[in-house]
């Protein structure tokens, strides 16, 4: 194959995957060819739009001034509108360049979907006529006056709050993947909540899976589901949660407990949407926006080889920290009063006031136990106060200590994927020669190659002596 021939194809491939929308056209607007965005976006077969013209598609906002779609300056950018086959309208940004008198008689038009953008823009200018920062503070305050009228389950004033809020409202119209770290009891499920709800899946399910309850032997066909006979007891075809999710969202709390095995599939289901289920050979394809959740430190996980390096990467697109309780004490007597309003609900109780005493005494714990231990904390106090107000002689705190238990040793096989993993990079990767990580560990270096993929170790990017496999 010519170089000439082997560059065609490559710009072809490049001009087929590009993440934007593409049309090659004539001097008169005529489109030539496009691209798979392009073709996915006006919803029409590609062949339906060679010949047609461009114009009929991008049409000018009418709220700016009259002129040709080019624009004065086609290298700028201008806002317009697009119609589809079914009739939709999409705001997007073009870019056209070329087929004029300075260009020839070739162009080629770019354009962005710009719906999520608008979208959100609209969800902020809502909530910021709604809520004005006070001052100069840039996060909004979270008034609390009637707390189920500012965010529904968010209660608070305090800065790490408003902070959270922002960063929900900015990232739920989008598709963007979600990792949502904290200790805890800091309300992780309900900041996943909130985001599928602000989303344009909230019409869809919000399927909840907690890694760490699933036993090890059935978390793959709990996930990708299962045929029948896949395994003894399998007596007929089960989906798992990715397609129950289908459309919607799915929520992987304690991300951090999953096995190597299932991070590999979980991130092919990442990378291409798609999966088996046990048992099968149909490959099975799915729309699911992921939103994981864990209280480890992930990044260490990675260093210790017990957590894929590219997985993490592909879920921390937009990680959202969840605030300890004892970051955020003033939010405390808000929290207090309307756990107290539930509980002398739900208790069947005589409603109750909470007096300074009662919350000067919670705002000098450090809460280890974070949101849930108050709630835990009011409940009590709540069944035994026996006055209208709650005594504070009735506060009862956790006895577990600020510092961790000590940890239990590491299994045989974690210590071997780390040591394996430090030598890896001592070598810069290389494996094989006389420097190699096989040399140094003294080991056959197909025997060691056996191993770094039994253990799941991300390999280094093409290190000599040392083939990385292919980004997918």
């Amino acid at each position: 194959m010519t170089d000439n021939r082997l560059e065609a194809q490559r710009t072809l491939f490049a001009f087929d995957q590009a993440p934007v929308g593409i049309v090659w056209h004539d001097a008169d607007g005529k489109i030539i060819r496009v691209n798979r965005y392009a073709a996915r976006k006006l919803e029409y077969a590609p062949e339906e739009l060679t010949g047609n013209y461009l114009y009929k598609f991008v049409v000018l906002d009418t709220s700016k001034e009259k002129g040709s779609y080019y624009g004065e300056d086609p290298g700028a950018g201008t806002l317009h509108n697009l119609f589809t086959k079914h009739g939709k309208v999409i705001p997007v940004q073009v870019l056209v360049y070329g087929a004029d008198e300075d260009h020839g008689d070739f162009g080629c038009a770019f354009f962005t979907d710009l719906s999520e953008t608008v979208r959100l823009t609209e969800m902020l200018r809502a909530f910021q006529e709604k809520y004005p920062c006070r001052g100069s503070e840039k996060s909004p305050e979270l008034h609390a006056e009637n707390p189920r009228e500012v965010f529904r389950d968010f209660i608070g004033k305090s800065r790490a709050t408003g902070e959270l809020f922002r960063l929900i409202c900015c990232v739920a119209p989008t598709p963007t993947t979600v990792l949502i770290s904290g200790e805890t009891g800091t309300g992780k499920e309900l900041v996943a909540r909130k985001i599928h709800e602000l989303s344009g899946r909230s019409g869809k399910k919000l399927v909840k899976v907690n890694c760490a309850t699933l036993p090890a032997q059935l978390v793959e066909g709990e996930l990708f589901g299962h045929e029948r006979g896949a395994f003894t007891g399998a007596h007929s075809r089960k989906p798992g949660r990715f397609e129950l999710a289908d459309g919607g969202t799915i929520f992987l709390d304690e991300i951090g407990e999953m096995s190597l095995e299932i991070q590999a599939k979980l991130l092919r289901v990442l990378q291409e949407g798609e999966f088996e289920r046990l048992g099968g050979t149909d490959t099975l394809k799915v729309d699911v926006r992921i939103i994981a959740a864990t209280n480890r430190d992930l990044p260490d996980l990675v260093r210790r080889g017990t957590f894929r390096s590219d997985l993490y990467f592909r879920l921390s697109i937009f990680p959202i920290p969840t605030p300890a309780l004892r970051e955020r004490k003033e939010d405390i007597p808000l929290l207090a009063r309307f756990f107290t309003r539930n509980f002398c609900t739900t208790l069947n109780r005589k409603a109750k006031t909470v007096p300074k005493g009662f919350t000067d005494i919670l705002e000098t714990y450090h809460w280890p136990g974070n949101v849930r231990e108050l709630q835990n904390v009011v409940e009590r106090a709540c069944i035994l106060s026996t006055d209208d107000t709650l005594d504070p002689a009735c506060i009862s705190f956790s006895s577990i200590p600020m510092t961790d238990a000590p940890a239990a040793p590491d299994s045989f096989e974690e210590n071997e994927r780390r040591y394996i993993a430090s030598v890896l990079a001592a070598t810069g990767g290389k494996v094989f020669g006389p420097d190699g990580a096989a040399a140094v560990m003294k080991l056959n270096p197909r025997t060691l190659t056996s191993k770094i993929k039994k253990l799941g170790l991300a390999r280094p990017a093409s290190p000599a002596g040392f083939k990385a496999s292919a980004p997918r």
